[in-house]
C-alpha cells in the first residue's frame, strides 16, 4: 500500500487518538477536516490537511484521491439539533459521497466507525434517535458496498470514555467529572440494566487492527471487557477515587418528563444534553460481547480499573491524552 492513509473526523475524540497511532506507526496520513484550527497542535506539520466536509463530495473526492486505506469516522454524534435532517446530511449522505470515491479510485479498504446502538434494534424504525437511524442508514450503504465492490469493515465503539473535550461525543467522562463533584447526584431508576464501556485509545488501536486483519463485511464491536449498570459503573468510580457519592434513582416516567424539557429547551435555545428518544436508549439492556475482535483482531482492551484511573488521573490535572 504506497498511498496515504486518509482519515475523517481527525479532530475528534477517537479519531486524534487514532491519527496519533498511526503517525506512531510511521504511515503517512492525510485528514480531512472541516476546520483546521481544530487539529491538535502536536499533529499540525506532521499530517497532510485537505480543508472540507464529508457532506461536500468534491471535499471528499480531494481527499480520497489515491488513498490506499480510509478510516471514515466524521459523524453527526450530536444530543440533538434543531433540523433532525443534519444527521442525515451528515451521517447517511457523508457516506455516500465516501463510497463513491473508495469506489472511484480504487481504495484497498476502508473501515467505517458505526456505533454499538445500531446493534441493540434490527429494525431502523425502532431506534429511538435520529442519530442511531442515520447510523444504521449509513452503515447498511457500507455493507452493500462490502457485498458488491470492495473491502469494508465496520466497528463498533461501545461507551467511550477517556481523556479528551467534554462534550456529547465523550459524555461518559463528562459524567464521570460531574459525579466527582457532586453535580451528578440522579439517575434513571433502570432496574440494573447494562452497558459496555471503553476506553477511546484502545477504540482506536481496534480501528487499526479493522484495517490490517478485519474480513470484509464483518462487522467488530469495539468495547470493554467489563458489561457493568450505570450504579454499577459509578460505584467502581467512586471506589478509585475515593470520594463515593450517593445516587437518587428517578422514576423512568420523571426521566421522560426531562427528557421532553429537554427538548423544549433546544428548540427554545439551540441545543440540549438529553431528549426522550436518549432516555430510552439509557432503559435498554446493552451488554455486548469483544470476542470476535480478540479472536480475528487481536483486540486486547484495557481492564477496566486501569482506563477508569486513567482518566481520574486526567480529570485532576487535565494534560496530554493517552493514545
Amino acid at each position: 500500500m504506497n498511498g496515504p492513509v486518509v482519515v475523517t473526523g481527525a479532530t475528534g475524540f477517537i479519531g486524534t487518538r487514532l491519527v496519533r497511532q498511526l503517525l506512531a506507526d510511521g504511515a503517512r496520513v492525510r485528514v480531512l477536516v472541516r476546520s483546521p484550527d481544530r487539529l491538535s497542535t502536536d499533529l499540525r506539520g506532521r499530517v497532510e490537511v485537505v480543508v472540507g466536509d464529508v457532506r461536500d463530495p468534491r471535499a471528499v473526492d480531494q481527499g480520497v484521491f489515491g488513498a490506499s486505506t480510509v478510516f471514515h469516522l466524521a459523524a453527526l454524534a450530536k444530543a440533538w439539533m434543531p433540523d433532525p435532517s443534519a444527521f442525515t446530511e451528515t451521517n447517511v449522505y457523508g457516506v455516500e459521497h465516501m463510497l463513491d470515491a473508495v469506489r472511484r479510485y480504487r481504495v484497498e479498504r476502508l473501515v467505517h466507525v458505526s456505533t454499538a446502538l445500531t446493534l441493540s434494534r434490527p429494525n431502523q424504525s425502532r431506534l429511538a434517535t435520529p442519530y442511531e437511524r442515520s447510523k444504521l442508514a449509513g452503515e447498511r450503504l457500507v455493507g452493500a458496498y462490502a457485498r458488491n465492490d470492495g473491502h469494508a469493515v465496520i466497528v463498533h465503539p461501545t461507551r467511550v470514555y477517556g481523556p479528551g473535550p467534554l462534550n456529547d461525543a465523550n459524555g461518559v467522562t463528562k459524567m464521570i467529572g460531574l459525579y466527582l463533584r457532586g453535580l451528578f447526584r440522579f439517575r434513571i431508576a433502570d432496574g440494573g440494566i447494562r452497558a459496555n464501556y471503553v476506553h477511546a485509545a484502545d477504540v482506536a488501536r481496534g480501528i487499526r487492527l479493522a484495517a490490517e486483519r478485519g474480513h470484509s463485511g464483518a462487522h467488530y464491536v469495539l468495547g470493554g471487557s467489563e458489561n457493568l449498570s450505570l450504579a454499577g459503573f459509578l460505584r467502581r468510580v467512586g471506589e478509585l477515587s475515593g470520594g463515593r457519592r450517593r445516587m437518587v434513582p428517578v422514576p423512568r416516567f420523571v426521566a421522560r418528563g426531562v427528557g421532553l424539557a429537554g427538548e423544549l429547551q433546544g428548540r427554545l435555545c439551540g441545543a440540549t444534553s438529553l431528549t426522550r428518544g436518549w432516555v430510552e436508549v439509557f432503559l435498554r439492556d446493552l451488554p455486548f460481547d469483544v470476542e470476535p475482535a480478540r479472536s480475528d483482531l487481536g483486540y486486547a482492551p484495557r481492564s477496566l480499573d486501569r482506563g477508569l484511573r486513567e482518566t481520574l488521573t486526567w480529570l485532576g490535572a487535565p494534560g496530554e491524552e493517552d493514545v
